[in-house]
């Protein structure tokens, strides 16, 4: 594409979003090009006009179309077909460590998920957290400290139906995590799914990536194929400001997997994405003797972002390990024996205070928290033609 009609796309797409975004008044003055060299803050608005609430409603109608049809025009004309990265791929953060740049299709994003992009779109913090997960590639950490800042339920919906229902944003690669299954760690063989069921807390965690957030509460219930668990957790902010209530269920069936190896399988969906993981039980206690309950259980799993894997201990009661050291003796020697270091583990905490519970994005009021800058409107545009923009080096999801 010429770099002419690369940045009217660009133009165009900031002039809609900051449209679409700005301040409700009575006065709109949309900013003046040129846009490409608009990255310095933006000047403050000019002070509102009187006018009545119909009015201020039907400008903010209008804004809104204004900003959906300019941005589905400018980047239906800016569609890239790029090249996927050589050979397999294990999913979108592999995908982009090779080289390889996404694929998109802008009207999708409009017309097939219309109602998730005008929900988030019309949220500065939802809108925030699609940039931030743009800037981090997939890298899974990066993403995560995305979601701690600015996860809703919005943003969910809208990443489950671009990336997962609509395809909006494809490699165009080969996926292949088989390989990845194969290397399981030893399941013990007198598993069964009904040593699972009830409550338990999740109390010590693996893998700082996805085993260590608090709160963690899993409840276990019995169903024709095998067990339903819900999960309860909290994403912390990273500004101490409060913690994003996670609930959500997952599905784990009484089989071991194409390769044999699973005490379970499980699928579930998480962060707008659906996952799926084989479960290996290495060691537990049914709680009869001096040993209170516990199961130690390892997983490996993958979403479209890639594979991941870890592992985690679950006791009766949130302190049990606190009150046996021949708990945390018999958990560590399972852990050993299975090939992980218990000096890694995380000491999950289930203090689980009520004040502070948030959802990031959903309403007015959260999402008037966040603040709109030029720059977030320019990094939109690599989620539609991507490529656009060099990844960041250094990019941190605390200081957007």
């Amino acid at each position: 594409m010429a770099r002419a009609s690369r940045a009217a796309c660009v133009a165009l797409l900031a002039a809609a979003a900051a449209c679409s975004l700005a301040r409700p008044t009575c006065a709109l003055r949309l900013p003046q090009p040129p846009l490409l060299r608009a990255r310095a803050a933006l000047a403050p608005p000019p002070p509102p006009e009187a006018c009545t609430p119909a009015l201020a409603a039907a400008l903010r109608a209008a804004r809104h179309a204004l900003a959906l049809a300019a941005v589905a025009v400018a980047l239906q004309a800016s569609a890239l077909a790029a090249d996927p990265a050589p050979g397999t791929v294990s999913g979108f953060a592999d995908y982009s460590s090779k080289g390889g740049v996404m694929k998109a299709d802008p009207s999708c994003f409009f017309d097939k998920c219309g109602a998730q992009t005008k929900d988030c779109f019309s949220n500065p913090s939802c809108l925030k957290g699609i940039t931030c997960l743009g800037n981090c590639r997939a890298e899974q950490l990066c993403a995560t400290r995305c979601f701690a800042r600015f996860g809703s339920e919005k943003l969910n919906a809208w990443l489950s139906c671009t990336l997962e229902e609509q395809k909006c944003v494809t490699t165009g690669a080969t996926v292949d995590n088989s390989a990845f299954y194969e290397a399981a760690p030893p399941r013990l063989r007198t598993f069964t799914p009904s040593d699972l069921e009830g409550r338990w807390y999740k109390v010590r965690g693996y893998n700082a990536k996805y085993d260590c957030y608090p709160c963690q509460v899993n409840e276990f219930s019995r169903t024709p194929a095998g067990l339903d668990n819900r999960i309860l957790f909290r994403v912390l902010k990273e500004d101490a400001s409060g913690f994003w209530q996670n609930d959500f269920v997952e599905h784990m069936k009484d089989e071991p997997g194409p390769q044999g190896k699973a005490s379970m399988t499980v699928e579930g969906k998480m962060f707008g994405l659906t996952f799926n993981e084989q479960w290996y039980i290495l060691g537990e206690s049914d709680g009869a003797g001096a040993l209170p309950a516990y199961r130690l259980v390892a997983y490996k799993g993958d979403t479209q972002q890639g594979p991941y894997e870890g592992a985690f201990v679950y006791t009766r009661t949130a302190d049990a390990i606190e009150r046996s050291p021949a708990l945390k003796a018999a958990i560590d020697d399972a852990a050993r024996a299975a090939g992980l270091d218990p000096t890694l583990w995380c000491v999950i905490d289930n203090a689980c205070p009520a004040a502070g519970g948030t959802v990031a994005g959903a309403g007015s009021v959260e999402g008037a928290k966040e603040k709109l800058e030029w720059k977030d409107i320019f990094e939109l545009a690599e989620w539609f033609r991507p490529g656009t923009l060099a990844k960041p080096a250094d990019f941190d999801p605390s200081k957007m």
